[in-house]
């Protein structure tokens, strides 16, 4: 162990025995995350119950420069939650209250370690905490919404179905929490929607938990309008599904949600438990949402239709009432986990580019998994141009593993090529550490170190990620 039993004893005496984890086979639980491609064990996990709790912990981190990882679901699929240097991972998962819904400034206030899903769930009243439904949902909504934690999405400023009209969790949060490297606590940002100087929140969310543990945070929530329509359109190739998303947004509407899936992606999710009637044949579907008064709803989905149907729609479906588009978007929800039905392993990139790119892009997506023999799923928030090249292999076969990750740089390389970026919400972590500089002069990281530093003078908050090695 890299850590003293003096520092376990310390650690049992803040949190108790029950709270922290050294045992190596129970460990092993929390040597990867969701990621799956590189593994790194901590020396030991520790389970606080509050904000308290967690600041002790750091302190004691901080005086004996111990690395320190912080984790919720460990959902990260850029190695965010790898402990590359063992030291301490601090588990959020036991801080899970929702602590206030306040109406009148339409924010709720929660822990980090509640997941993403029960704060709409709290405001629709499906808590016991709060039985009563407000009338309103938390709009920030990534595809692991069902397990991810609120402290992971502002780690990594997720995106979700919703991101399109509503922006990505940045723009969900007015203020946070944070125990600081050191131990201090401090709270940046509030209920106030501007505030002057220089955006704290802003800073601290995105930054992937090299600067500080964010254990409370402050959400904007949004209320529910009168009517939502869904709609389902099937398409026989990408292209044209890719060149219908120009041409609802060059009509000037702004759907709530713009997704796309591929055929391997549609089969995928069709194949398993969360089958949604999906249309098997299609070579690509969208799934749209759009919201407004019933008779907004209405004519905005009317074009829509129109507009799908100009583009090469075979099939264009409105969901018959919200039971049906609740299973449409269930399923869209598990493509990723649902990958297992059609591949034991895969690498999940997630390359963003402007939106009018989209053909170019699944043409490029589809001859590079040519090039490297692989299938490649697509699922995407095709709204804002945010990419999910699902690239399936085979770990047990030598080399594939390898390849698989020379084709993710490869997608990642052509997205910057065409003028977008390396990530869209699951942020750099460990696995794209190295392509930053694609994006980025040595000017710029040297301001981004200068601003970890201030935050963080010893380097011990998830110390490998973000910066090239």
């Amino acid at each position: 162990m890299g850590i003293s039993k003096r520092i376990v004893d310390e650690i049992v005496k803040i949190v108790g025995p029950d709270g922290v984890i050294t045992d190596e086979v129970e460990l092993s639980v929390y040597e990867a995350d969701g990621s799956l491609v590189y593994t790194a064990r901590p020396d030991v996990v520790v389970f606080p119950r509050s904000t308290e709790e967690v600041a002790r912990v750091v302190r004691l981190a901080w005086e004996n420069r111990i690395p320190i990882v912080a984790r919720g679901s460990g959902t990260s699929l850029s190695g965010g939650a790898l402990p590359l240097e063992g030291g301490i991972v601090i588990s959020l998962a036991r801080m899970n209250r929702v602590l206030e819904l306040d109406l009148e400034n339409e924010t709720a206030t929660v822990e980090a370690g509640v997941i993403n899903q029960w704060v709409t769930d709290a405001l629709m009243g499906l808590s016991y905490q709060y039985p009563i439904d407000l009338g309103y949902y938390f709009p920030a909504d990534p595809g692991s919404q069902r397990v991810s934690t609120i402290g992971g999405n502002i780690a990594h400023n997720a995106g979700g179905v919703k991101c399109f009209k509503y922006g990505v969790t940045v723009n969900n949060v007015r203020g946070l929490r944070v125990v600081l490297p050191n131990g201090e606590v401090k709270f940046f940002g509030g209920k106030v929607v501007e505030s002057p100087g220089y955006d704290l929140v802003g800073i601290v969310t995105g930054s992937e938990g090299t600067m500080a543990i964010v254990t409370e945070a402050l959400l904007r929530i949004v209320s529910n309008y009168e009517s939502v329509k869904t709609i389902l359109a099937a398409f026989n190739s990408i292209e044209d599904a890719g060149a219908a998303v120009s041409r609802i947004i060059n009509l000037g509407i702004r759907p709530v949600a713009l997704e796309f899936m591929d055929k391997l992606a549609i089969n995928a999710v069709e194949s398993g438990p969360w089958a949604g009637g999906l249309p098997r044949d299609a070579e690509a579907i969208l799934l749209i949402d759009v919201e407004g008064s019933e008779a907004g709803a209405s004519a905005e989905a009317n074009k829509v239709v129109e507009a799908l149907k100009a583009s090469g729609a075979y099939m264009v479906r409105m969901a018959k009432d919200r039971a049906e588009a609740n299973r449409w978007w269930g399923a869209r929800k598990q493509a990723f986990g649902s990958m297992g039905f059609v591949g034991p392993n895969y690498i999940t990139g997630d390359g963003t580019i402007p939106r009018k790119k989209l053909p170019e892009a699944l043409r490029r997506i589809r001859e590079i998994g040519a090039k490297y023999g692989f299938r490649i799923a697509n699922v995407f928030h095709a709204g804002d141009g945010n990419l999910h090249p699902l690239i399936l292999y085979d770990e047990r076969r030598p080399g594939e593993k390898e390849r698989a990750l020379q084709a993710e740089e490869e997608i990642l390389r052509m997205c910057v090529e065409i003028g977008g970026t390396i990530t869209g919400e699951h942020g750099v972590g460990y696995l794209k550490r190295s392509l930053i500089t694609l994006i980025y002069t040595d000017y710029e990281l040297n301001i981004m170190r200068r601003i970890k530093g201030v935050f963080d003078p010893l380097g011990i908050m998830n110390p490998g990620k973000i910066f090239p090695g």
